[in-house]
């Protein structure tokens, strides 16, 4: 028994004869007869009495309702599926900075909420070195952090510079009060800053090599959003621009200190050229949120 049979058969009930049934699905008369008389063999039964106007037998009228209920679920089953067929399936994976995550993350659900509700999508907050290695090892579709030199199997889009931010958590600090801040004047202070691994903690350690400086006490925390926290005393925290801070965290500026932090996409140079339509849209997305 087939969709198509059924269909002929609700269109000859429909339209009241044969021939009026087969005009309508644009089939020769003989296609239509040879419908019915296929379902009749399989049902075990007549449909029809024989005669030029189709009158349905008793058990003919009892399928009939059948079909019709039949029919109509399958034309919305149907309707579902190629509705959902017009949209992406499945789940995006997204590494990001933790400095970047705050700011992407609610514009990305939205767009997928709005336009994409069939996709679902996890987001892996980490460092470059981190997600770079995820994404050779294909855990994460792409990530938005810094250019990973090291790994020729990727490919980097810039999208703009990372900055960084020194602050402190007193408003009596003592470097506060001082008119220009050199790089030299904060190594005598605790530090609390990423792990070593971190972008943006080498960019600051290769400021430090050009001058000839070592910081003298450091802490590293890999969770950049509680660097604020952790800031105690006399210490200084150093984190990407972008952290949240806490309203108590007082910001300054060092002299001479602008590194040079590309931030961008950072795809597969294997998948860069099949992206899906989806994927292509949240880039377009985050390109202009990072602008």
């Amino acid at each position: 028994m087939e969709i198509k049979e059924l269909t002929t058969f609700k269109t000859i009930v429909e339209e009241g004869t044969f021939s009026l049934a087969a005009k309508k699905l644009n089939y020769a008369q003989s296609t239509v007869t040879t419908h019915i008389k296929k379902l009749e063999k399989e049902l075990g039964f007549l449909l029809f009495e024989r005669g030029w106007d189709a009158r349905l037998t008793d058990e003919g009228a009892l399928f009939a309702e059948e079909v019709d209920n039949l029919l109509t679920h399958w034309d919305y089953s149907i309707s579902q599926a190629q509705r959902i067929s017009k949209e992406e399936t499945g789940t995006l994976k997204i590494g990001l900075l933790e400095s970047a995550a705050e700011k992407l993350i609610p514009t990305i659900l939205q767009y997928l909420h709005n336009e994409k509700p069939y996709i679902h999508c996890d987001f892996v907050v980490g460092n470059t070195a981190l997600l770079s290695q995820l994404l050779e090892q294909n855990q994460i579709d792409f990530a938005v952090c810094g250019n990973n030199r090291n790994n020729s199997h990727v490919h980097f889009t810039p999208l703009g510079m990372a900055q960084i931010e020194f602050f402190v958590d007193d408003p009596h600090h003592p470097i506060l009060h001082k008119e220009s801040v050199e790089i030299s004047d904060i190594i005598e202070y605790p530090i609390v800053i990423g792990e070593n691994r971190c972008y943006y903690s080498r960019s600051v350690n290769a400021f430090l090599s050009e001058h000839n400086l070592v910081f003298k006490r450091v802490y590293n925390c890999s969770a950049l959003h509680l660097i604020p926290r952790m800031v105690f005393g006399d210490a200084i925290g150093i984190i990407p621009k972008g952290t949240s801070l806490r309203p108590s965290n007082i910001t300054f500026q060092v002299k001479g200190f602008d590194p040079q932090m590309p931030i961008g996409i950072l795809i597969s140079s294997r998948k860069r050229n099949y992206l899906s339509q989806t994927k292509q849209q949240i880039m377009k997305l985050i390109q202009s949120s990072l602008e």
